[in-house]
């Protein structure tokens, strides 16, 4: 501001200044104290014109005298105009002197113009003669004025230059303090960019600069990161909002910090992700004993918003090794480990090994075949019976999706879902696999449903359910023959979502189910949140058999709490008749698994529904025979 303000005045002095200078310099070209200075002698020379005359021998002619008179005239004129008076600041005095002055030239014109005789010569000079005392009179009032006006000018301009040396000494300060002040916001600037705003902790940039720097120098086995994922993080966002878990990041922080001091560097990368870099000749101890120092911290619930929460942390753990070339590599590889835990034990600790490289280059590898299964027409879907457990036949089928490989023939489908989940190719083949089902199961019977399985990932898809639609308007299948399964993991994501979409398929008769459940923490809430039409008890609790009264305690309750909210419940993995013998003495409605078949093709499906719908006719047919030969066997008793 102060620099504006100096800015402004110094270029207003300099326009004064330019101005003032012009002043002068219009004063000059006008040389109007030339013009009174010189009128004395203009003067003279006329008179001694007019008195040589008639000099005899003398060359002065009218001609010569009109030529001086001229000169005067003209004088006159130019002494008398206005902007002249202004320009020489004249004084009452000096204006009487030239009005005297233009008077005694207009009473002498007469006489020049008729100039015949000497006398006419003395008459003239007799009227000129006071014009001398009054020409230096005015010269010197005129000389007295433009001193004084050349004095104030040089005072002005001196008084200009002193101010504008001064504003000019004030912008040269100005300048350096700005420069100073830049120079100090640029160094905030620069250290901000390398700390976290919201923990205070150094920031992905600043990890990265100090792996950089610490990778050349450090000898394999000798340097080593720890990286650590919040479990369950975005579960904290939604359920209480993003402020606690901006809370919660910063408490996380402050209880790590100092658990981590012999780090060379502790950092938060992104979002919930932190990571620690090691050196020490004994790395891998070291980094084994931060990762348990972490756990422990972690183990402590924290007070946010006067809600306690307890957090853990998967943590990834990698070093330095021959094949490491640079440190994206070693990056890279905990960020492998890291995965590894996630996916297979939240809250654990992995260190990175060669063959979580193998596996994810195989991964990618996949993935990339997976982006062209569709195009390829390589899925295929296989279908298992559920079964009513109150007449043992079948009352609907459970769509599985299956990949046959051009190479490498049937792939498991715990082996490519899971990539196709994470990759976002779920989506389309989710739709594929709604629109396959749903054409398949209008060809069976009008009673027999079909059952597909969505993923958490296909609810973020925005068009979900006019795929559902579209797929049950082009088969012409009624909507409550189809059956929406869906996990937990899609409810914890985004419940607010999934119950819109949910509650608008309901509206038209797609029927919800719960799958997996009794493996979630949060279950029996969902169950009054969701709107659910059947629930399938998860497996695990079926196949328990090493502690059969617990699970046949769990199984009870289930059915139990089910029949009492009105929902029908489903038992999966029945593969003895001991286990489909405590689900049904639990009440269980329907059972899946391979006591009654595994996953079947659409024809075998079909062949498995004729078969039953015969059996089902053929029974009839001995019951109706068996009761002719009982009615008839009565009538000839009674006859006897």
């Amino acid at each position: 501001m102060a620099t504006a303000i100096l800015g402004l005045a110094a270029a207003y002095m300099l326009s004064a200044s330019f101005k003032y200078m012009k002043d002068i310099s219009r004063s000059s070209e006008n040389n109007i104290v030339y013009e009174v200075m010189t009128t004395s002698p203009e003067l003279a020379r006329l008179q001694a014109e007019i008195a040589s005359r008639f000099v005899p021998g003398t060359s002065t002619t009218d001609d010569d005298v009109a030529l001086r008179f001229g000169i005067i005239q003209n004088r006159m004129k130019i002494l008398g105009t206005e902007s002249s008076r202004r320009l020489r600041q004249d004084s009452a005095e000096a204006t009487e002197l030239i009005d005297r002055m233009q008077v005694a030239i207009r009473t002498v014109e007469p006489t020049l113009e008729h100039l015949n005789t000497p006398g006419d010569a003395i008459a003239a000079l007799k009227v000129l003669e006071p014009l001398n005392t009054h020409a230096a009179r005015l010269a010197a009032l005129t000389t007295s004025t433009a001193a004084t006006r050349i004095a104030a000018n040089e005072a002005k301009l001196a008084k200009n230059f002193w101010l504008l040396l001064a504003e000019i000494l004030g912008l040269l300060a100005c300048g350096i303090i700005l420069i100073a002040l830049l120079r100090r916001t640029r160094q905030k600037a620069r250290r901000l960019a390398r700390l976290d705003v919201l923990t205070g902790l150094p920031n992905r940039l600043r990890f990265k600069t100090c792996l950089e720097d610490e990778f050349p120098e450090a000898a394999h086995g000798t340097l080593a990161i720890l990286m650590l994922d919040l479990d369950l993080f975005k579960h904290v966002n939604d359920t209480l909002g993003h402020a606690a878990g901006d809370c919660l990041l910063r408490s996380v922080s402050e209880r790590l910090a100092p658990v981590l001091t012999d780090a060379v560097l502790f950092a938060r990368l992104s979002g919930d992700e932190f990571a620690a870099i090691y050196v020490s000749r004994n790395v891998e101890t070291l980094i084994q004993q931060a990762a348990q120092r972490v756990k422990e911290a972690l183990s402590r619930p924290f007070e946010i918003s006067e809600t306690a929460i307890s957090t853990s942390a998967s943590m990834g753990l990698a070093i330095k090794g021959p094949d490491d070339h640079e440190p994206e590599d070693i990056l890279q590889n905990a960020d492998l480990a890291l995965y590894e835990v996630k996916g297979t034990h939240r809250g654990g600790i992995r260190l990175f090994q060669r063959e979580l490289k193998v596996a994810y280059i195989a991964r990618q590898t996949l993935t990339k075949d997976l982006e062209l299964a569709l195009e390829n027409d390589e899925f295929e879907l296989h279908f298992q019976p559920v079964v009513s457990l109150e007449d043992n036949r079948t009352v609907a089928f459970e769509a599985l999706l299956r990949w046959n490989h051009s190479n490498r023939g049937m792939v498991f489908p715990g082996d490519f879902i899971p990539i196709a989940e994470e990759s976002g190719l779920i989506v389309q083949i989710g739709r594929w696999v709604i629109d396959q089902a749903c054409a398949v199961a209008a060809t069976w019977p009008e009673e027999i449903d079909i059952a597909v399985n969505v993923s958490a990932r296909q609810f973020f898809d925005p068009h979900l359910t006019s795929s559902v639609l579209e797929a049950l308007h082009s088969h012409a299948l009624r909507p409550g023959r189809l059956t929406l399964e869906l996990t937990e993991s899609a409810l914890i994501q985004n419940d607010h979502v999934v119950i819109e979409i949910l509650n608008h398929l309901r509206t038209v008769g797609v029927k919800i189910a719960l799958d997996d459940f009794g493996t979630g923490y949060a279950s029996l809430g969902y169950l009054t949140r969701f709107p659910f039409d059947l629930i399938k008890i998860d497996q695990t609790f079926v196949r328990k058999t090493f502690d059969q009264e617990k699970s046949q305690a769990i199984v009870d309750a289930i059915c139990y709490l089910s029949g009492k909210l009105g929902l029908n419940t489903v038992a999966e993995g029945i593969e003895t008749e001991a286990q489909l013998a405590m689900v049904r003495t639990a009440g269980c409605h329907f059972a899946q698994g391979f006591l009654f078949d595994g996953p079947i093709t659409a024809t075998q499906c079909t062949t498995r529904l004729t078969l039953e719908r015969l059996r089902t006719f053929q029974g009839d047919n001995r019951a109706t025979l068996t009761n002719l030969i009982e009615a008839n066997s009565q009538k000839r008793a009674d006859r006897g």
